[in-house]
C-alpha cells in the first residue's frame, strides 16, 4: 500500500493546533504591544471607543457620538463600542491593575495599557471564527479543495500580520468581527438564506462602514440577475438591523450623530492617498468629498461589467473575486489610508483564490500567487503608510499616496485578469467531510 504524504494526512487536529498557536501568540503580542501607549493619541480605543463606551456605563448610551478627540468625532459604528462597555465594567469590577486610574484620567494615561490589552483579548476569538468561516466558504463552494489547500488558506488568515496588527499596532479590535459577519453573511446568502444573511451583513455594517463597498457590489449583481425577491429580503432585513442598531442614536442625539457619521468625513483633511495630489490646488476642497462616493460608484460599475463579461451571479465562485476587487477600493480610494485597511481585501483574495485554484488552467493561477503577493506587498506598505506618512506633508505624502494607489490598482487588475482567464466556475454544494 502506498504511504500517504504528510500533506494528505492533514486533519482536524492540525487546524486546532494551528489555531491554538496563533491565538496564544496573538494574546501575548496584544498584551506586550500596549507598552507603546502613552496617551489617548496612541490608540483609537482610548481616543474614541472607550470614552464612548464610558458614556454607556454612565447611563447616557445614546450620546456616544458626542465624543471628541480634539477636532475628531467618534465616527465609528456602534456595535463594537456597545460590546466594549461591559468589558470595561468587568475590568473595574475585578480590579484590573490600572483600570480605575485609566477611567479617572479620562482614558488618557499610561495606566490605560492594561485595559486596552484586557478588552483586546476578548475580541481575539473573532480571528479564529473568521479563519474557520473562510475555510468553510472555500470547502462549501469547491468540494475539490484538498485538505492541504484548506490548511494553507486557514493558516494564511489566522497567522496573517495584516489581521494581527489590529491588536498589536493599530488597536482596531472590531475589524476581524466585521469580516467574520461579512463572510458568514455572504455564505448564508449563497445558501439561500437571505434573512439570516441580512442579519449578519447588517451586523457587519454596524461594526465597520467599510463593509458597505463590497456589499454594494453584491447587491448590484443580485439586481442585474433579476433576483428581486432575494434583494428585497436582504435589504429589508439589513434596514431593520440598521434601524434597531443605530436609529436610537439619531433619535436621541441627532445633531452629534449626523455630524459624526454623515457630515464630518467630507470635511476631514486629505491624508496619504491618491487624493493628496489635489492638496493646495483649487480642486482640493472638492476632492475632500469624493473618496467614498467614488468608491461606491466604481464598486457598482465593477459589478455591472463583471456581470456582463463573466456572467457572475449570486452563486458563482467568482462572486468572491468581485468582493475582493470591491474591497480593494477602500485602500485604493480612501482619503487617508491606514495599514489595517489592507486586511479586508486580503481575506477575500484568499477565499476566492483557494476556491477557484482547481478550476484554473495550468500555470501560475493554480497557485496562491495573489494571496502571497498581496500579503507581502501590503506588509511592506504597512511599514510606511502609517502615522508618519499621514502627518508629514509635501512630496512624501503625495509619493506614498501614489505608491499605495499603484499597488492597489495593480492587484485590482490582477484579480480581474485572473477572473478573465478562468473557465466558467459554477458553485458546488457537495462539500467533502468537514475539516474545521
Amino acid at each position: 500500500m502506498q504511504q500517504k504524504s504528510g500533506w494528505e494526512t492533514v486533519g482536524r487536529k492540525h487546524f486546532i493546533l494551528a489555531a491554538a498557536l496563533a491565538l496564544a501568540v496573538g494574546i501575548v503580542a496584544t498584551i506586550e504591544s500596549v507598552v507603546t501607549i502613552q496617551t489617548a493619541a496612541d490608540s483609537d480605543q482610548l481616543a474614541f471607543f472607550f470614552p464612548a463606551a464610558q458614556r454607556i456605563l454612565n447611563g447616557n448610551p445614546f450620546t456616544i457620538y458626542a465624543v471628541r478627540y480634539g477636532t475628531y468625532p467618534n465616527y465609528n459604528p456602534p456595535l463594537s463600542t456597545i460590546l466594549m462597555a461591559p468589558l470595561i465594567a468587568l475590568a473595574q469590577a475585578i480590579h484590573l491593575p490600572g483600570a480605575s486610574a485609566c477611567v479617572a484620567s479620562g482614558y488618557n494615561s499610561e495606566s490605560c495599557r492594561s485595559l486596552v490589552a484586557f478588552v483586546g483579548v476578548w475580541f481575539i476569538p473573532f480571528v479564529a471564527l473568521l479563519a474557520v468561516a473562510s475555510v468553510y466558504a472555500v470547502q462549501k463552494m469547491n468540494a475539490r479543495a484538498s485538505r492541504s489547500e484548506l490548511f494553507i488558506a486557514f493558516s494564511l488568515i489566522i497567522f496573517s500580520p495584516l489581521i494581527w496588527q489590529n491588536f498589536t499596532t493599530w488597536w482596531h479590535f472590531e475589524q476581524p468581527m466585521m469580516l467574520f459577519f461579512f463572510v458568514a453573511g455572504i455564505l448564508q446568502l449563497q445558501s439561500g438564506r437571505p434573512y439570516l444573511a441580512g442579519t449578519l451583513l447588517g451586523l457587519a455594517m454596524l461594526t465597520r462602514t467599510t463593509a458597505a463597498v463590497p456589499l454594494i457590489a453584491v447587491c448590484v449583481i443580485i439586481f442585474f440577475e433579476k433576483q428581486y425577491g432575494i434583494l428585497a429580503k436582504l435589504i429589508g432585513v439589513m434596514a431593520v438591523v440598521g434601524l434597531i442598531g443605530i436609529g436610537p442614536f439619531f433619535l436621541f442625539d441627532r445633531q452629534d450623530t449626523m455630524f459624526s457619521l454623515l457630515q464630518w468625513r467630507g470635511s476631514a483633511q486629505i491624508g496619504n492617498s491618491v487624493w493628496a495630489i489635489f492638496i493646495g490646488t483649487p480642486l482640493g476642497s472638492i476632492a475632500k468629498h469624493l473618496d467614498l462616493p467614488t468608491a461606491i460608484l466604481i464598486a457598482a460599475a465593477l459589478a455591472y461589467f463583471a456581470f456582463r463579461k463573466f456572467s457572475i451571479h449570486l452563486n458563482s465562485l467568482n462572486l468572491w473575486g468581485l468582493i475582493a476587487m470591491a474591497a480593494l477600493l477602500v485602500p485604493l480610494l480612501s482619503k487617508t489610508v491606514w495599514p489595517y485597511y489592507y486586511a479586508e481585501p486580503f481575506v477575500f483574495i484568499v477565499i476566492w483564490e483557494f476556491m477557484t485554484m482547481r478550476n484554473m488552467n495550468a500555470g501560475l493561477w493554480r497557485w496562491p500567487i495573489l494571496s502571497a503577493g498581496f500579503l507581502s506587498s501590503a506588509m511592506v506598505l504597512s511599514q510606511f503608510m502609517g502615522l508618519p506618512s499621514v502627518t508629514h506633508g509635501g512630496i512624501v505624502l503625495r509619493l506614498m499616496g501614489l505608491i499605495n494607489f499603484a499597488v492597489m490598482l495593480a492587484f485590482t487588475y490582477l484579480v480581474w485578469k485572473r477572473t478573465e482567464d478562468a473557465p466558467t466556475a459554477e458553485q458546488s454544494f457537495a462539500p467533502s467531510e468537514s475539516i474545521v
